[in-house]
């Protein structure tokens, strides 16, 4: 209960302040012209100079005490979404390899310990899965899901760290190295013409003393790892995280900060009304659930706003009623490999807005796919499961929700 109260804080919060950009904001964005980038055209390499080492100054020191303080038992998502139990990380805090990309609602991670070493940063931590309860728009924000442990074993997490060079202090002769002066003098003398060219050329030794190649500071160092920590995490649903979202997850969250539901802005699009003839599916949908949900007994009815203009064909979409653990961009995925005959309006074809329900089942001997409620106003969907007792979905209704 204390996570979930921590995690449902975290999502209000950052839907009531608007961290997150609206395409309605975008779309302003876009009418008022472009902006001169004055932040680069104004800034000068001294200005930034000065900007990099206040920062530094301001950077407290890295250690592995303070890293527990800030990370361990806490909430984090993971803003590239990677799956997998073993991640890792550059010092600039981008992905190494090319992990596997899963939904946002699979990716939140409690982490259980941190190790601190002179060459990265180990994190070990649970992954947890994101569950939406049956909330509509309008509903509170803070009893709309939960989370669920879905890692076997936990996940390792390791990212590397700005290795820092100490340069080497040029130690002074000892007199035993010290050559005597009348051999001093005759080395001169046998050498003179290329004095100047010996004065002139460093000794090997020197110069790797004095100008070692990535030498920094330890500050330098805690402000990269600081920022690739940034860039690896969020500790709530920010402005960073959301832009990389799917539109549909932006068009919900967005709907539930306004408390209303998503409509498009094209006022060429209709909302399904008496004399209007509503879409009806024409082919045979078969979304797919996925083992996590299967698992964790993770089901239920996904409701999806969707656009089907005058050719049939499911154009925009936004998430009204969520389930989480990935199965609402399983839902997705199913309604836009689908075809529809369209809505008339006087006979002619034209685009609507329509509500449609993807339903999710826990599948046994008893539970078959297809199923459909009878007398129900909206288009139901159930998904299939790929596994020896459990057929292939086949059809679905064609009532939609008015």
């Amino acid at each position: 209960m204390k996570f979930d109260k921590q995690l449902s804080c975290l999502m209000s919060a950052a839907l009531l302040c608007g961290t997150f950009t609206t395409p309605a904001m975008a779309q302003q964005a876009a009418d008022s012209g472009p902006v001169a980038p004055a932040s680069t055209a104004t800034v000068t390499p001294a200005a930034k100079a000065t900007s990099e080492e206040a920062l530094l100054k301001s950077t407290a020191p890295l250690t592995e005490e303070a890293l527990q303080t800030r990370y361990v038992g806490k909430l984090v998502f993971l803003r590239g979404s990677y799956l997998g139990d073993d991640l890792q990380f550059d010092e600039s805090g981008k992905v190494i390899g090319s992990p596997a990309v899963g939904s946002f609602t699979l990716s939140a991670f409690e982490i259980r310990k941190v190790k601190l070493s002179k060459h990265k940063l180990d994190l070990e931590a649970d992954r947890y899965g994101l569950h939406f309860f049956g909330a509509l728009p309008y509903e509170d924000d803070s009893k709309s899901f939960d989370k669920v442990k879905i890692s076997k074993k936990p996940v390792h997490i390791a990212i590397d760290r700005e290795l820092i060079v100490v340069p080497k202090v040029k130690k002074e002769k000892n007199k035993k190295d010290a050559a005597a002066p009348q051999v001093a003098a005759a080395a001169q003398t046998s050498t003179a013409p290329n004095a100047a060219t010996a004065s002139a050329t460093p000794h090997p030794a020197t110069s790797a003393a004095t100008d070692a190649p990535g030498a920094v500071s330890p500050a330098h160092s805690a402000m990269l790892m600081n920022k690739a920590l940034d860039n690896i995490f969020a500790s709530d649903i920010d402005q960073a995280m959301m832009s990389h979202l799917p539109d549909y997850w932006q068009q919900y969250f967005t709907s539930k900060s306004q408390h209303r539901q998503y409509m498009p802005s094209d006022g060429s699009i209709k909302i399904v009304s008496e004399g209007m003839t509503p879409p009806k599916v024409m082919n045979s949908i078969d979304p797919s659930s996925n083992e996590y949900a299967q698992k964790y007994g993770i089901a239920g009815m996904e409701l999806l706003r969707t656009v089907v203009d005058a050719n049939g064909v499911p154009r925009q979409m936004a998430i009204a009623r969520p389930i989480g653990f990935g199965l609402d961009e399983k839902a997705v995925d199913a309604v836009k490999n689908s075809h529809f005959r369209p809505a008339t309006l006087n006979g002619q074809p034209v685009p609507v807005v329509i509500d449609l329900v993807v339903t999710f089942r826990i599948y046994s001997n008893r539970t078959k796919p297809g199923s459909v409620i009878k007398g129900s106003k909206e288009t139901v969907l159930a998904a299939s499961v790929d596994d020896t007792d459990t057929p292939k979905s086949s059809g679905s209704d064609a009532s939609l929700k008015r």
